[in-house]
């Protein structure tokens, strides 16, 4: 299974052995300074160490919001001073958002600047030069100009005090945009898809860049401000087809979840994402760890293959007329050895539905403790399988 974690960055699993975290992890996410962790994985035979970093939005900005005096300490910004770099409003000072009184404002960069430009390619640099680092995590990039009822605020400049005036067109945004990005010194996997409905913004253009290896889907199935996404406004099935979309173009679609990792939203995770698990280019991102622990989940040893059905543009592809959703899997793994098939239901309703119809007969169902793996967690098979699935609730069942 492909698996991303945090690793130091925000302090997350930042006392894992690296050993560990290259045995567990296919990409580790460090901060965008020392990379002192992403370091020590790939020592450990590590496969792909990414730093943060974030092209778009820069922190740590204060008044005043014009003129040469470097008035930004955060990541690119910094190294700015050339008013032209920045996006402005109307009244002619730099677009911003207010985020608190610690990180103070965000204020927008003009991808078409050449002073922009060359700051992110200089941001990068100094990154590889402090770590062995293979790929850039680009926060906030990923998304269009403009969304939903199209007005000048919608997505790009959503929450900030204006929109910028120096680029109004859509075209136009997502070239300069995509010519921005390629100047990283490695290669990408972006944040952002169009918010309407959540696939990859402007037909897959940022991630037709072969600069860009894929795309995060921040808040997968499970975002930080509630339990688990549910279906009963659509953004269930919008974050099914956002990533069957994304793998659809042969990139890393790689699932963030955020949220309580209870074992119950852990099942739900689960086989949500297995509906759409594409064995080339899905990977799993568990980002906010066990309390007292780590995020280092059990259920992620386990394998689907040899998929019975698979959803191509729509997870509708997969719905039972009962109201649940199902996916079958001819020879399933865990830890590396076979178990035999296995499927993943799930009901993303707020009703109780009957459990979908499946082709093969199944024996058990997979439970899930409340630890992580390097305390003991384990992922294991009990038997009986339930003839019902409850709302917001996944079930993850063998033969």
């Amino acid at each position: 299974m492909k698996t991303w974690y945090y690793y130091g960055l925000n302090d997350v699993n930042a006392n894992v052995a690296p050993e560990l975290m290259a045995r567990y992890a296919e990409f580790v996410e460090d901060d965008g300074d020392a990379v002192k962790h992403a370091t020590a994985f790939k020592r450990a035979g590590g496969k792909y160490a990414v730093s943060y970093t974030d092209p778009a939005y820069v922190p740590y900005c204060f008044p005043p919001f014009i003129g040469t005096q470097a008035t930004c300490r955060g990541q690119v910004g910094k190294l700015i001073h050339d008013e032209g770099a920045w996006f402005h409003g109307r009244d002619g000072t730099r677009v911003r958002r207010y985020v608190d009184a610690h990180f103070g404002y965000q204020q927008a960069l003009n991808p078409a600047s050449p002073v922009a430009r060359a700051a992110w390619r200089q941001t990068t640099e100094e990154i590889v030069r402090n770590g062995p680092i293979d790929l850039f995590y680009a926060d906030d990039s990923g998304g269009p100009l403009h969304a939903r009822d199209m007005s000048p605020q919608s997505s790009e400049f959503y929450d900030f005090n204006d929109a910028g005036v120096e680029i109004t067109s859509d075209a136009v945004f997502r070239d300069q945009w995509i010519a921005y990005l390629s100047y990283a010194a490695r290669p990408l996997i972006i944040n952002g898809n169009d918010p309407t409905d959540g696939k990859p913004s402007y037909g897959g253009a940022f991630l037709r860049s072969p600069h860009v290896w894929g795309a995060a889907h921040e808040g997968c199935f499970r975002h930080g401000s509630g339990p688990v996404t549910s279906n009963a406004d659509g953004a269930w099935e919008q974050q099914e087809d956002g990533l069957l979309a994304n793998t659809a173009l042969h990139k890393f679609a790689v699932c963030f979840v955020l949220g309580a990792p209870t074992p119950e939203t852990r099942l739900y995770v689960t086989a949500s994402w297995w509906l759409t698990y594409d064995p080339q280019w899905s990977v799993i991102a568990p980002i906010d760890p066990i309390p007292g622990e780590s995020a280092l989940l059990p259920e992620l040893s386990i394998v689907p293959a040899y998929p019975v059905q698979t959803a191509v543009d729509s997870s509708r592809a997969l719905h039972d007329s009962a109201g649940g959703y199902a996916r079958e899997f001819r020879g399933c793994y865990q830890e590396g050895r076979p178990i035999g098939g296995c499927a993943a239901t799930v009901n993303p309703g707020v009703a109780a539905v009957p459990l979908p119809a499946l082709r093969e007969r199944y024996s058990r169902r997979l439970e899930l403790d409340r630890d992580d793996l390097l305390h003991g967690g384990r992922a294991r098979w009990v038997r009986g399988i339930p003839d019902r699935i409850g709302p917001l609730s996944g079930a993850v069942l063998a033969r």
